[in-house]
């Protein structure tokens, strides 16, 4: 397919990035500032990952089933960004949870409709390096909206009503546009899949008619609990432990978003090169910089640091999980195969979200807060680490042309 092909549905991800950008790393810093306790900073986490997961699986037999793929990413975009009118006027936690969980459902609907189509607008020969495109330009939007936002709101605003509502403000305007953005998206044509996939009745059969799906499946349940372990505490140590503002976890995300998107750019030619296991071993066995950096990082500069390396893990985690993902999952039921996927990693993180919470509360008043929130740190490392490994029992799907080591060391230009 010729660029322009792809040039619209790469314009919506750009304005859907800077939409989520001016918002998205600054909720956990707002529940805290409405004076959530981390039992509801749990709760915050288990809206915005996991209800986003468990409701796409309807969602995703509708886009599978229905086949109006723009007609969904529409509606459930309107909802989505429509949610931040009433979150300007939130005064307590639950009532800001609760609206996040109103936007996740909305979100539930983007998620399918959207990879869907990306899946059905590539093919296995380009669909790693289209991934990657779009990934960079997630990071590139997120992190000029991130730092724009940080430093703007740090200036004029402080840590105020007032600056999170000019965030959210600002989310709703580029979410309006990225809406509109839509419409000149091309969707191909697909036949629509008119076989009941019941969520329920038909699990068991899907899992043993696709082993290879399903062991993914089983390595991301595992995974996916425990690294979110770490996810309702991470906020909670930069602004208790590091006393961080909205300046700091603005610089958080930038320096994020600076590893995110370098990887991108830097590797995205290797992935339909080396095959899809070696990278996901690698990229999620990297993720373990992250529990290991908030656990024992003295001062911010350690998290800042972290958070760049940690990325370039993430960003090609988020490329190779896709790649793997679309893969492994038949054309036209790639909706519902998608929102499976979401849905037990949804479940897996909700667990680890509310687990983790629970424990750092248990813990602190025998250990302390530091000790407490090392405790659970550590036990994220070692499980990401030991599930990262498994993931060498995957089947490859992709035929390898060079080596993880060889490809890595000729984009590095070392010989």
């Amino acid at each position: 397919m010729s660029i322009s092909y792809y040039r619209p549905i790469y314009f919506r991800a750009a304005l859907f990035a800077l939409a989520a950008g001016m918002s998205g790393p600054f909720l956990t810093l707002y529940a805290i500032y409405l004076g959530a306790d981390p039992l509801e900073l749990g709760l915050l986490q288990a809206a915005i990952n996991v209800i986003p997961n468990v409701f796409q699986l309807p969602f995703g037999r509708l886009v599978d089933r229905f086949g109006k793929r723009k007609l969904i990413l529409y509606l459930g975009s309107i909802v989505y960004f429509s949610i931040f009118i009433p979150i300007l006027f939130v005064s307590v936690p639950k009532q800001y949870v609760l609206l996040l969980s109103i936007q996740s459902i909305a979100n539930a609907m983007i998620t399918p409709a959207y990879l869907s189509l990306v899946g059905e607008m590539t093919t296995i020969e380009n669909r790693a390096s289209t991934m990657a495109k779009l990934n960079l330009l997630n990071g590139v939007g997120n992190l000029i909206s991130t730092t724009f936002t940080s430093f703007f709101v740090y200036m004029y605003f402080g840590n105020s009503k007032i600056g999170y509502q000019f965030i959210f403000l600002s989310s709703l305007f580029f979410g309006i546009l990225a809406i509109v953005s839509t419409h000149f998206i091309h969707e191909p044509k697909v036949k629509v899949v008119r076989e009941t996939l019941n969520p329920i009745k038909d699990l068991l059969k899907i899992l043993k008619g696709n082993r290879t799906f399903s062991t993914f499946l089983l390595l991301t349940l595992m995974y996916g609990f425990f690294m979110s372990l770490m996810w309702p505490l991470a906020g909670l140590t930069l602004a208790k432990v590091h006393n961080a503002g909205v300046l700091e976890f603005g610089l958080v995300q930038f320096f994020s978003m600076i590893g995110y998107i370098f990887a991108q750019n830097m590797f995205r030619r290797i992935f339909d090169q080396v095959g899809r296991v070696p990278m996901l071993v690698l990229a999620r066995f990297g993720l373990i910089i992250f529990p290991l950096s908030y656990a024992f990082s003295p001062n911010m500069t350690y998290i800042y640091l972290a958070s760049f390396l940690g990325s370039i893990f993430s960003a090609l985690t988020d490329t190779a999980v896709l790649a793997y993902l679309f893969d492994t999952t038949p054309s036209g039921q790639r909706g519902f195969y998608t929102s499976l996927y979401n849905l037990m990693a949804g479940v897996s993180y909700f667990a680890g979200s509310i687990i983790g919470g629970g424990l750092y509360s248990l813990a602190t008043p025998i250990f302390g807060i530091g000790a407490s929130l090392q405790y659970v740190y550590l036990i994220s490392i070692f499980g990401r680490g030991a599930f990262a490994f498994m993931h060498q029992k995957l089947v490859e799907t992709r035929k390898v042309q060079t080596t993880l080591t060889k490809a890595l060391l000729k984009e590095l230009h070392i010989k």
